[in-house]
């Protein structure tokens, strides 16, 4: 079997300019994997172009950190601020939430993901890069027994179930030089941040003009070449295998 990668466009429901950047590539073919908000606040709109365009290659992306829960408040206290909006990214660097609220909220966004788009997800990550295995590792566990899917890790964990894709976080970096330095193992994850920048994302997050250089890279004949000429498939989440 070839080499493998994964270019998986995260944030699909978040804002419109990301929803059609992540779909021009999509259709482009520069992509091969997409994360699907489905508490964002244009996550129907993500949903309508899944379903017009038949997008299957498609996983949750479970976002504790912006915005409103799915589950009750009164359900998840530890996991929301007096107004009822999950904490901030960096409030979890220094502060330890309910285990149990956290697997309720994960699944109630994974139910709400088969609800709305009549699939299930193809694999699972989540919003930002705190690391909640680590530090929630019955977490790691109930997703690995419940779902039985194929998920962005930060290392091998026991009792996965699934080969190991390597995570690189090569993106939002200007020179395409250090890509081949990325390319280290047979299978292999790089996220990838991709969208038109508007308005909306310019107030709601610090990383707005960097998908544009996410979609530039990725949709660049130049790219493609690099990892190709290595020996690697472009590929979906599909074609990791149980062990």
């Amino acid at each position: 079997m070839n080499k493998r990668l994964i270019l998986n466009a995260d944030d699909f429901g978040l804002t419109a300019g990301i929803n059609y950047g992540i779909l021009d590539a999509y259709l482009q073919h520069s992509i091969s994997s997409i994360s699907l908000i489905v508490n964002a606040p244009h996550s129907q709109e993500a949903i309508e172009l899944m379903k017009h365009y038949q997008i299957h290659c498609v996983g949750i992306h479970v976002n504790i950190t912006l915005g409103y829960p799915i589950s009750k408040i009164q359900d998840i206290p530890s996991l929301v601020d007096e107004s009822g909006c999950f904490h901030k990214s960096d409030w979890w660097e220094t502060h330890q939430a309910n285990v149990d609220e956290l697997i309720l909220e994960f699944d109630s966004q994974i139910a709400l993901f088969e609800k709305l788009t009549g699939q299930k997800p193809g694999h699972i990550n989540y919003h930002h890069q705190y690391d909640f295995y680590k530090h929630y590792p019955a977490l790691a566990k109930h997703l690995f027994t419940t779902y039985q899917l194929p998920m962005r890790l930060e290392r091998e964990e026991e009792g996965y179930s699934y080969e190991y894709a390597l995570n690189q976080a090569y993106f939002m970096q200007p020179e395409l030089s250090k890509f081949k330095s990325y390319l280290t193992t047979d299978l292999i994850e790089m996220p990838c941040h991709v969208g038109f920048v508007n308005q909306e994302i310019m107030k709601i997050s610090q990383l707005n003009m960097e998908r544009m250089r996410d979609y530039a890279l990725v949709t660049s004949k130049e790219f493609q070449k690099v990892y190709q000429d290595l020996g690697y498939q472009l590929v979906g989440w599909d074609t990791v295998m149980k062990k």
